[in-house]
């Protein structure tokens, strides 16, 4: 099964992207904590473009398109704003280490959306920042590597 949406670069249309989403892994039968984990993914990469995006609030669409996979809801989520690489960082942030207050741009949400993946990929394609990323479906989140010494 497959859907595709476009929803509007809002943080308000967030509520759509959740319930459709919701209703999407309800198809595909997705328990509540793979759903959860879905929408927790969403939600971040789509509050990280509204606010760190550089984008006129509304002007620009958010493009997602969920597929399901053995075992997983593979998501290729797409935005048209300046080229950014949230994977670029592959070290993710050890939180002993930071301060309150302190996260910046692909810090802490965005260590979450790759904890919370089985697979995260980055392209960039016709001007649009491309997300492609696997939420596993059966069991708990995958165990992220241990961070280097």
């Amino acid at each position: 099964m497959r859907a595709e949406g476009t929803f509007r670069g809002r943080l308000r249309s967030f509520a759509e992207v959740r319930a459709w989403a919701e209703a999407f892994a309800a198809a595909v039968g997705a328990d509540r904590n793979a759903t959860l984990r879905l929408v927790l993914v969403l939600e971040e990469l789509f509050t990280n473009t509204v606010i760190h995006g550089d984008t006129a609030e509304g002007e620009r669409p958010i493009w997602v398109a969920l597929a399901s996979r053995a075992g997983a809801i593979e998501v290729t989520y797409e935005d048209a704003g300046p080229a950014f690489n949230p994977l670029a960082d592959a070290e993710k942030p050890r939180a002993e280490s930071r301060s309150f207050g302190t996260e910046r741009a692909g810090g802490l949400g965005l260590a979450l959306v790759r904890g919370l993946s089985a697979t995260a990929r980055y392209a960039r394609v016709g001007g649009r920042n491309r997300i492609t990323l696997t939420v596993p479906t059966d069991g708990p989140p995958p165990t992220p590597p241990a961070a280097a010494q």
